[in-house]
């Protein structure tokens, strides 16, 4: 019988997929090295869930790829794009042969965007270049539904003095709606976790543009903190669903929570903490906030909530030292000295304090659901 030898990178593959758990992985693999007499101190498929995983790089040759994926999208989106203000309804334009190459373009560019993606996403795995691949079909989705929206109403009212405000309003909308069905699209044909992040960043750049067409700018300035931490409280729940959906954090859910978390964590803070430059908010009430952002980090096992409030943590630091009549003249130093031992602290103990938090913590079906302390 032929003897087969399992490649790091196939198990790799399936460990994100699912199909093997992690643990089954270690023992395929150990087995496939001693089979073929390699030492298996040299080789490693996987990351250690303690370091709370994620893929954005996977070799030089995703580094190159994605460098040239961004560089020829900008230069055919950049040959493309004049054509749809020439056959905008402002002009009077009609649905003519213009208008149909306008069409033809913008369709071409996204078929060849699924077609980029079929290769680097589909078939090489390549994350940070996928994730490149993945905003230029959504910028080409949007550049489609710009098109047709512009064309359409251009087609149907030819004087742009007449063209009712709301036909206005989708010709501006479009673009964003495009891009959020394009991303949907991307996300559901390769199930790349990062899509996510432009998706729900797509999403809540449309409901922002809608209110303030509905409600005006005046109100989205008096409202924008409760909005950005509705909005925040929204993904950061669509994150932690995720979060619950894989505790082992051994598939790609783990992922997709992770860049879910990494955009709703900004938010949050700063719908918490956002006031006047450098100081609106008490230092108390700065310091108070980090300490609940702390703990709810430690008990959910993602550290984007602490990296959102360091800014935050540092203006607090730094008036407190600045109100110290010891340290005059080296308030830059100390709150760099206090803010990066903190981090590291945090970084370097992390698995120990978080065991220490989940002992304390009293909710056990709460706990049952959150990722185990790692041993």
């Amino acid at each position: 019988m032929t003897r087969l030898i399992v490649n790091h990178l196939d198990l790799d593959i399936a460990v994100a997929e699912g199909i093997v758990s992690r643990d089954q992985a270690v023992r395929l693999r150990d087995l496939s090295l001693r089979s073929a007499g390699i030492d298996s101190a040299y080789i490693d498929f996987s990351q250690d869930t303690r370091d709370e995983p994620f893929r954005l790089l996977r070799g030089f040759r995703d580094v190159f790829i994605s460098i040239g994926v961004a560089i020829f999208a900008f230069g055919i989106s950049a040959i493309a794009l004049p054509f749809v203000g020439e056959f905008s309804f402002s002009n009077g334009a009609r649905f003519d042969s213009g208008s149909v190459l306008t069409l033809l373009i913008a369709f071409g560019l996204c078929v060849f965007g699924l077609a980029q993606a079929e290769l680097i996403t589909r078939k090489y795995r390549l994350p940070l270049s996928s994730l490149v691949a993945a905003i230029a079909f959504a910028f080409w989705s949007a550049y489609l539904a710009g098109a047709i929206s512009s064309i359409s109403v251009a087609s149907v009212f030819r004087d742009a003095a007449q063209t009712p405000q709301a036909a206005k309003l989708i010709v501006g909308w479009a673009p964003l709606a495009g891009g959020i069905i394009g991303t949907a699209f991307f996300y559901w044909r390769y199930r790349l976790p990062s899509a996510l992040l432009l998706l729900a960043g797509s999403i809540v750049g449309l409901s922002f543009l809608i209110v303030s067409n509905v409600m005006g700018n005046q109100w989205i300035g008096d409202h924008v903190r409760v909005l950005i931490g509705l909005w925040g409280s929204a993904i950061f729940v669509s994150a932690m669903w995720f979060d619950i959906k894989d505790r082992l954090r051994v598939t790609r859910f783990s992922e997709c929570a992770f860049w879910l978390h990494l955009f709703a964590a900004p938010m949050l803070v700063h719908a918490i903490l956002f006031g006047d430059p450098l100081g609106a908010p008490k230092l108390g009430f700065v310091l108070g906030t980090m300490g609940v952002l702390a703990a709810i980090a430690l008990v959910i096992d993602r550290r984007a909530l602490l990296v959102s409030g360091l800014s935050y943590f540092a203006v607090a630091i730094s008036q407190l030292v600045s109100n110290s009549a010891y340290f005059g003249g080296h308030e830059i130093a100390l709150t760099a000295f206090i803010l990066g031992g903190v981090v590291l602290t945090l970084g370097l103990g992390w698995t120990s304090i978080r065991r220490g938090a989940l002992a304390v913590l009293p909710f056990e079906p709460l706990k049952s659901r959150l990722p185990p302390a790692a041993p």
